[in-house]
């Protein structure tokens, strides 16, 4: 007799840490990385090649940062410390292994917003962004300060080359992803100039080799990938041919998906494969590539201790990792899983996607399907899962979400509609002047691709999706009621005239991009928007879970929407998550999400 797989208990997925930024110290000997749990936020160390994890206790705390990210810190170039962002403002610097921190941004206000630390070779400046739209940068000994002045709205990734400071920038109506510059200006003048810049191009990650060269990712050929600047002409450096993406939309600071390697003769880059990940070595002189690690990878670094990054999969939870400078070999050095009742995740059944493509037209729209290996029917349910942005892409990485529900029986089907990454910068620009409508329209096609392939029938098919998921989930269920039984909406925007007017200064001005800059705004916004389909909506029905202290989609969209559903005398359950923005970090939250998720499809 077969034996039953355990399902995964809620221990399990809830009993885990993000990992975050892993730096090697100049010396290479003590690995620092970030780790948060339940909304605390944290450094670690660990001794390379081998050491023991321990809590680098640090007052005040870290601003760590979550997933790929960085900019929080970083060594000094002595290597005796670091100096690193903190949560509640400022730049401070802490000796090494030492618990208290020194304030070097003295001049600054108590409470200043910094982030973006980078650290001049000499050691004598640091510099970092206040608000993501100033480079300020703060004489280390003394707190003396300067702000750069330079005419763009957004600044991004402070990056040093001798006494010269570059940085990314951009200003509206873009995105960094749309049209993005790199500047430059030198300590001593403090006089900004442009480095690179082309219409209708993005640049990011700016990198320099040991011996100065300048690197850069762009989407010049319309994929985003690293290339060798020389007297301001890209120089492609992986093959010709490569259509695949190397970076990702940017919704923070600090993203590593390529770096030199210490002599410059080679570079490391992570390849984005249709959502997986690979991990692979180029030539600087051939363009010789290698892959030395499938899975998703990011925050790479490459130095005398060899690679270093972080690496995550569909059945392997979040790794620190280092691959041997001389043989590649991996080891894994800290992991995102801690002890719980819930048993280690090893003991579970966990599935890889299947990639698929929905013909639709003149494109074809990618999609990932987790499939429970006991379920060959259609009578258990199936989730549509969008993710947010909605310029962004859910790569195949470790959810615990997604193996939880995969664990019940459930289908879970990761949806990469038309404005999605990693297909491209055609796909990912495809959405502009059409957010409300081809995300709409290929989320139900998507279903229905699901419907005529036997995964699920209407009846027990839930539409789900955070934010910009959840604008698509319920345009999508207000437009084709007939394609679902139900939408679950984490923090969705169900008005785009309010988003507009309200919504997080960083994409605010991104939404006359997406839905259409032109005099019939209004009426666009109103048609585009949730709440214009209200009296189809209630035909299904709704959860809603939203933050109290969501900043960047306010809870007054959910709480309006439920109102216009009940009037519509629709099926909707509002929940109100205190003490959590967007997305939820605490504990007792993310266990009552679960809990109002599953007797939501588990209930007809």
């Amino acid at each position: 007799m077969p034996v039953k797989i355990p399902a995964v208990p809620l221990e399990r997925c809830l009993d885990s840490r993000d990992l975050s930024e892993p730096q090697v110290s100049p010396r290479g000997d003590v690995l620092v990385f970030g780790a948060s749990q339940q909304g605390k936020a944290e450094l670690r160390t660990h001794g390379v090649p081998e050491g023991t994890e321990e809590l680098w206790q640090l007052e005040p705390a870290p601003s760590v940062t979550r997933g790929f990210g960085g900019g929080c810190f970083q060594w000094l170039p002595d290597a005796s410390g670091i100096v690193y962002a903190a949560k509640t403002g400022g730049l401070w610097e802490a000796t090494r292994g030492g618990t208290s921190a020194c304030r070097i941004d003295t001049q600054a206000p108590v409470a200043a917003s910094r982030f973006g630390v980078a650290i001049s070779p000499n050691g004598e400046w640091v510099a970092c962004v206040q608000n993501l739209c100033e480079l300020v940068v703060v004489h280390r000994a003394t707190g003396e300060e300067h702000v750069i002045a330079q005419p763009h709205a957004f600044v991004f990734d402070p990056v040093w080359n001798g006494d010269e400071l570059y940085w990314q920038a951009w200003s509206q109506p873009h995105m960094p992803w749309d049209e993005s510059e790199i500047w430059s200006a030198h300590i001593a003048q403090r006089e900004a100039h442009v480095v690179l810049h082309r219409p209708d191009v993005s640049f990011q990650q700016l990198q320099f080799s040991a011996q100065g060269e300048i690197g850069v990712l762009s989407d010049i050929n319309g994929w985003l990938q690293p290339y060798r600047v020389v007297a301001g002409e890209l120089v492609a450096l992986l093959p010709a041919g490569e259509q695949v993406e190397c970076g990702n939309p940017q919704w923070g600071m600090g993203a590593h998906t390529w770096c030199w390697s210490p002599d410059g003769t080679e570079i490391a880059v992570a390849r984005n494969l249709e959502g997986f990940g690979d991990l692979v070595v180029v030539s600087t002189a051939t363009g010789e590539m290698r892959s030395i690690g499938r899975a998703v990878h990011g925050s790479l670094q490459w130095g005398s201790a060899g690679i270093l990054a972080l690496r995550t999969g569909a059945v392997t939870p979040t790794q620190v990792v280092r691959y041997s400078p001389t043989t590649f070999e991996r080891e894994v050095l800290a992991t995102s899983e801690v002890e719980s009742a819930g048993g280690t995740w090893s003991q579970y059944e966990l599935v890889e996607p299947t990639l698929g493509k929905v013909e639709c037209g003149n494109y074809n729209m990618p999609y990932r399907l987790y499939s429970p290996a006991d379920n060959q029917s259609s009578e258990q349910p199936l989730i549509v899962w969008v993710h947010g942005g909605p310029t962004d892409q859910w790569q195949v990485t470790f959810m615990a979400r997604v193996a939880y529900w995969v664990g019940r029986g459930v289908r879970v089907m990761i949806v990469d509609h038309r404005g999605t990454s990693g297909h491209g910068r055609n796909f990912q620009q495809s959405l502009n002047g059409h957010w409300g409508e081809f995300d709409t329209a290929d989320l139900i096609a998507a279903v229905q691709h699901a419907h005529h392939n036997g995964w699920a029938t209407p009846k027990n098919t839930f539409l789900m999706g955070g934010s910009a998921g959840g604008f698509a989930a319920l345009n999508a269920a207000g437009s084709a009621p007939d394609i679902c039984a139900g939408v679950i909406a984490l923090y969705p925007v169900v008005d785009l005239a309010d988003s507009a007017e309200h919504s997080w200064h960083y994409e605010q001005h991104s939404i006359a991009v997406l839905v259409g800059d032109s005099p019939e705004n209004e009426t666009l916004y109103a048609e585009r928007s949730p709440l214009s389909k209200v009296e189809t909506l209630a035909q299904v029905k709704v959860l809603l879970l939203h933050g109290d202290l969501d900043t960047s989609v306010p809870m007054n969209h959910s709480i309006t929407l439920a109102q216009s559903l009940r009037k519509a005398g629709g099926s909707v359950a509002l929940h109100i998550m205190e003490g959590e923005g967007h997305g939820f970090r605490l504990r007792h939250n993310q266990l009552r999400e679960y809990e109002l998720i599953g007797e939501f499809i588990f209930t007809l």
